[in-house]
């Protein structure tokens, strides 16, 4: 995998992928995962951006974002 930050929130990355069709997506949910490199821990965040997939590779471009718990009481 090959990623570049853009901004200070969006990244732009290219990975391998075994398909070979065509597909764009405009996500705002998708999990992804993610290695933090102060805990040094993998986990799975949710992805918002554009992905798309060509034949042996996918592009993504977006943010990942952590959830929030909210308490409407």
């Amino acid at each position: 995998m090959i990623s570049w930050r853009i901004s200070k929130k969006r990244t732009l990355t290219v990975e391998l992928r075994n398909g070979t069709g065509l597909d764009i997506e405009f996500v705002d949910s998708r999990p992804v995962w993610t290695y933090n490199e102060t805990t040094q821990e993998i986990e799975a965040l949710p992805f918002c951006g554009t992905v798309v997939l060509l034949p042996l590779f996918t592009i993504t471009f977006g943010y990942v974002y952590k959830m929030e718990d909210v308490n409407n009481e």
